[in-house]
């Protein structure tokens, strides 16, 4: 069975998505100075899976860009041009509410309405032939499978800032959560990597 990896950014007291924006935003990479991820941990990420899975409602702005970045973007480092070409060619499950058409090529959308449907949905989505499955959010979407305990490898950016409030990552728990420490990095502007399972 593959794996399901959260890749977020996070401020160093929890937080994933900023008060002022909607809860299920991320951090946008523009809000936090070059940390270097592209270039040092996000290639070994990518190289492993070869599936996207998103929530609705960020998929349309993490795709929106990213899907267009090699040709909107000159300013793009080589580590996030080879992000770029990975997600367009990755497989897009994106989790939502209501039946539509997707707008990407090589994207399925998975109907989810209640907790049962997001295990069946992501429990079916882990159980087809191929790589890792890269979880980006939004912050429902994460808080969600985390609280499911559908994940299976933490991969956290965190950023030397205290947000103070927002959506935290490790909201709503049935019970506490351990966690196995398997790899850190120190990345530039004083992030650090953190690479967990659970234990």
């Amino acid at each position: 069975m593959r794996k399901l990896i959260l890749f977020m950014h996070m401020s160093l007291d929890g937080y994933v998505g900023p008060a002022e924006r909607s809860s299920e935003s991320t951090p946008a990479d523009d809000d936090n100075p070059d940390d270097g991820v592209f270039e040092t941990v996000v290639p070994k990420l990518t190289s492993d899976a070869d599936t996207l899975l998103l929530g609705r409602p960020v998929a349309d702005e993490l795709l929106g860009y990213w899907l267009t970045a090699e040709t909107n973007d000159p300013n793009l480092s080589s580590g996030a041009l080879a992000y770029a070409r990975w997600a367009t060619g990755a497989h897009k499950a994106v989790l939502s509410r209501a039946e539509e058409r997707l707008p990407w090529e090589n994207s399925e959308l998975l109907l989810v309405t209640n907790d049962e449907d997001m295990k069946r949905a992501v429990s079916t989505l882990k159980r087809q032939p191929g790589k890792n499955i890269v979880l980006h959010g939004g912050v429902r979407t994460a808080q969600a499978l985390v609280r499911l305990n559908l994940v299976d490898e933490y991969q956290l950016v965190v950023h030397p800032v205290a947000q103070r409030d927002g959506g935290r990552l490790f909201k709503d728990l049935p019970n506490d959560r351990k966690l196995q420490l398997l790899e850190m990095v120190q990345l530039k502007a004083g992030a650090v990597f953190l690479r967990y399972k659970p234990a």
